[in-house]
């Protein structure tokens, strides 16, 4: 049976499923590292991981065509990866911060107030006022917010740096002569 290969569109559907799992394990490691302290060392490698997952998705394609992926294919499907796996993660993201921890963004600005007012240098800063009027008048980012700001920022760092890893996908390797 002949091996049909799929275009960049196809694989980016197929990949961006576990692409999407693997963000959603970053997030939530984020989202829990103030009760784990292991998770925030987690979330460091996840995070430094993401564009390594990218770009092993992306060499993937290019070796699966026979070194004939352009740059820009690489770099677009390095975007496509990282819109259909945040558009993934944030879907569980939204379901941890909605039902696991729905207190998560008020316990994170109680704690950022609590550093401020024990720091001399910010005891009587502008940062600290704000934080306290918009826990006091409730105008903290509900869950549904925090997720749709943290996936543009995602989608937008993630094309940003599968522009770089594609530059290394599509490197063509020379293969050495056999020595006879």
């Amino acid at each position: 049976m002949e091996h049909v290969k799929k275009n960049i569109f196809q694989r980016a559907a197929e990949w961006g499923l576990p692409f999407g799992l693997y963000l959603a394990c970053t997030g939530t490691a984020a989202i829990y590292a103030d009760q784990v302290p292991l998770f925030g060392i987690l979330f460091i490698f996840l995070t430094l991981g993401a564009p390594v997952l990218c770009y092993l998705y992306q060499r993937r394609k290019f070796i699966e065509d026979d070194g004939f992926t352009d740059f820009s294919s690489l770099w677009m499907l390095g975007i496509l990866l990282f819109i259909l796996g945040t558009v993934v993660s944030s879907f569980i993201i939204f379901l941890v911060l909605q039902y696991l921890r729905p207190n998560f963004i008020y316990e994170q600005a109680q704690a950022l107030i609590e550093l401020y007012s024990k720091t001399p240098e910010t005891q009587n800063s502008e940062v600290l006022t704000v934080l306290k009027h918009l826990v006091e008048e409730k105008l903290l980012p509900r869950p549904i917010e925090a997720v749709f700001n943290t996936f543009w920022f995602i989608t937008f760092t993630g094309s940003i740096s599968s522009a770089v890893t594609a530059l290394i996908a599509g490197l063509r390797i020379k293969k050495r002569k056999p020595e006879n």
